[in-house]
């Protein structure tokens, strides 16, 4: 029965502290300031300050001093922080840091040294009845310094997309500057906790800590980024149960904290880190990280906030000299940030109101300041009176910080190339290949086989996607080795320029190597390429001696389940005998124009694999000459001349030279072949929808060009779903 008592307890304390948290976190999102300050203050409403001040008896029914209790709710606030610092790696960019490291690193050492060593001095004027009896008084003072001296990624990055800055050069500049903060605060955190953990302080045990993070640190970037990415890869293609992803990057987290803890540093920087090489991930889809934040946000955030908000001891706040502390507090740690970031901006080379806005933007400690009062109340670092002085400044610095950036960031002009960035990233957001994560590439023995291998190498290597390769001839196995190794060739060539691109352009190195990326599968039947279309594909390259029926119009019987199953686009090359191209060709690209989402993508991946090439590319518009009535008054050439204007501005976004032709005729087909004929097009790129049927097929047009053309083709189409009933 005492058992019983006790569950019906925790689980009456956890409804209480998800509601109260849910709907006062409503309130403050509809006032336009965190979720989490209204989690922390549901704990402030529930603790002893006010529902125990009111109601002592009730609230001492619901959360009685009894240790079982206790221990269970603060095992899901701990597994509540090693969850939340996991998003917070997961959406921690260190590529953002290389863009301007000089800047970045300059902010980010001078904007935590300053507020640092203020830290450590306030700590030492602070009256010994602060200072817990269990702690060292230079632990106190460290966590003291390093909670004041931080900033939070999650708050600065929702404000900056509140005041709409999240794209600026300075507002990346300073979620950048946050990630390195993070970074390094999870760091000395974890250090702290191994001084703290041992008891006393010797130069063994600070060397052991820094010498064991390092090595930690050093491990896990290298040789665990390499195995997390395989461990991802191998569980949602091989594992059928609900979302194995999810749970294949919870089992990350907890053996990352668990080792971290082993070698004598806290469990925060492995969960940190741990999310730093899920977010790497290149087939992490948003699907599968909305539903780790879902879950996340839905349950442990609000519990582990609002158990924070329960320590919290307003009392504190009551005392005149206590109350005096707090603003020491909180002016210590907004003058020494601000002064420190603004001095380390200047010294990096940004300009007087860059630099200001720099620190105004890094002055926001929200959720992270949380974590890391609570990891050292835990700890027996910091007394409840120090918890409450450091959560009292996390609410007022946030709070303040996004009037104030955003008065600062109107008085920062945009330079040109900047505005000419941010038009270029709001054009993309409309493209399908940039969101494109994952490529399945069937091929076969064939010439259309080998002509898929060139092209599917070229596209994967330019736009570095995983690339699973499947033969496509089953009853002969390793008919498409050659396929696969022109494949491997043309995607080294173009992964190589794309990388140096990348290099020239932002000083960053690839994520990946080239032997990550691709992997080769055998197929035992044609259930088995259909069964692979099913695990997360952004598009499939399929080629296959006989992708369409001969004199007919519909796809042969193996293209066909692949086709339906996948629902994604489908690139499928044909006429390869006719083809001389090589992986190091540079490709001379024919595209026609329509307005079609597939005509639109079909230009994309044209311009993707004119860049990966080196070559070119012709956009060929067929005017309909009944289409350009009086009554349309030139409508339609309007539109078809806007169409050539489109791929040139998306060819000059992506570096390719586009050369856009107009021309007139009743029937596209002819154009298209006629240009053919006189011009040396190596490859004619065609975007087209699907015909439904008992069997899927191709308009009558299409299917008669692409017989009649004598040049190799890749067809971009995709299988139309049925919509479901509302």
């Amino acid at each position: 029965m005492a058992t019983d008592h006790t569950i019906a307890i925790f689980v009456a304390q956890l409804i209480l502290l998800l509601f109260v948290g849910r709907l006062l976190g409503e309130g403050m999102s509809r006032l336009g300031q965190p979720a989490i300050f209204g989690q922390l203050l549901a704990g402030v409403l529930l603790g002893p300050s006010i529902f125990g001040a009111l109601l002592p008896e009730i609230r001492n029914l619901v959360f009685p001093d009894a240790p079982a209790l206790k221990h269970m709710i603060e095992a899901i606030s701990q597994v509540g922080i090693l969850l939340l610092l996991l998003l917070t790696g997961m959406e921690t960019n260190l590529a953002l840091v290389n863009r301007r490291r000089r800047a970045i690193i300059s902010s980010s050492i001078f904007g935590i040294a300053v507020p640092f060593v203020c830290g450590l001095l306030l700590a030492y004027a602070l009256p010994k009845e602060l200072i817990p009896p269990s702690s060292l008084h230079l632990v106190t003072a460290l966590f003291l310094g390093t909670a004041l001296s931080i900033s939070s990624v999650k708050i600065v990055a929702m404000v900056l997309m509140e005041v709409g800055a999240i794209r600026r050069d300075l507002g990346q500049l300073i979620l950048a500057t946050a990630i390195l903060d993070d970074t390094v605060a999870w760091i000395l955190i974890a250090i702290i906790a191994g001084i703290a953990a041992h008891g006393s302080i010797s130069i063994v045990t600070i060397g052991g800590s820094l010498l064991g993070t390092a090595l930690f640190l050093a491990v896990s970037l290298t040789i665990g980024r390499r195995l997390v990415m395989r461990l991802i890869r191998w569980t949602n293609d091989n594992m059928s149960i609900e979302v194995p992803v999810i749970t294949a990057i919870l089992l990350v987290m907890l053996v990352m904290a668990l080792s971290t803890e082993l070698i004598g540093v806290h469990t925060a920087l492995g969960a940190f880190v741990a999310g730093i090489l899920v977010g790497q991930s290149p087939i992490l889809s948003e699907h599968i990280e909305g539903e780790l934040r879902g879950f996340i946000m839905a349950f442990f955030s609000p519990v582990f906030f609002a158990v924070a908000g329960l320590s919290m001891d307003l009392g504190t706040l009551v005392e005149p000299a206590l109350f005096m502390f707090t603003l020491a507090v909180i002016a210590v740690a907004s003058i020494g940030k601000f002064l420190g970031a603004l001095a380390g901006g200047r010294l990096g080379g940004l300009s007087t109101r860059e630099a200001l806005a720099l620190a105004t933007g890094l002055n926001a400690r929200g959720s992270t300041e949380v974590i890391v009062a609570s990891i050292g109340l835990s700890m027996g670092a910091l007394s409840s009176q120090l918890y409450t002085m450091i959560v009292a400044m996390a609410v007022v610095t946030t709070m303040a910080m996004p009037p104030s950036l955003r008065w600062m960031l109107a008085r920062v002009p945009m330079r040109e190339e900047e505005t000419n960035r941010l038009e270029k990233e709001e054009a993309e957001l409309q493209e399908s290949v940039p969101h494109m994560e994952r490529a399945l590439v069937v091929l076969d023995g064939s010439p259309n086989g080998r002509l898929g291998g060139i092209l599917a190498g070229l596209f994967a290597g330019q736009e570095q996607l995983v690339t699973t390769v499947m033969d496509g001839q089953t009853d002969k196995p390793g008919s498409g080795q050659e396929g696969r190794e022109l494949l491997t060739r043309a995607a080294g060539l173009a992964f190589d320029r794309a990388n140096q691109r990348l290099r020239e352009e932002n000083g960053q190195s690839p994520k990946f190597s080239l032997a990550e990326l691709v992997s080769v599968k055998s197929a035992e039947g044609v259930d088995a390429v259909d069964a692979e279309v099913r695990k997360g594909y952004s598009i499939a390259f399929i080629g296959i001696e006989h992708a369409i029926a001969a004199g007919a119009r519909h796809f042969e019987v193996e293209l066909q389940g692949v086709v339906r199953a996948f629902g994604e686009p489908v690139a499928i090359s044909l006429n390869g005998d006719r083809s001389v191209a090589q992986p190091d060709t540079a490709l001379n690209i024919l595209v026609p124009t329509e307005g079609t989402p597939e005509a639109r993508l079909a230009m994309e991946m044209g311009l993707s694999l004119a860049k990966a090439s080196a070559g070119r590319l012709t956009a060929l518009h067929v005017l309909d000459p009944r289409d350009d009535t009086q009554w349309l008054r030139g409508r339609a050439r309007r539109q078809g001349l806007s169409l050539l204007d489109d791929a040139r501005r998306l060819g000059k976004r992506k570096g390719v030279p586009v050369n856009g032709v107009s021309v007139t005729n009743s029937r596209p087909e002819i154009e298209i072949r006629r240009v053919t004929r006189t011009t040396g097009f190596d490859l004619v790129v065609i975007g087209t929808s699907l015909r439904r049927g008992e069997t899927m097929f191709l308009s009558s047009r299409t299917a008669s060009l692409v017989r009649s053309l004598r040049r190799p083709v890749l067809l971009v189409t995709r299988y139309p779903r049925q919509r479901s009933p509302q």
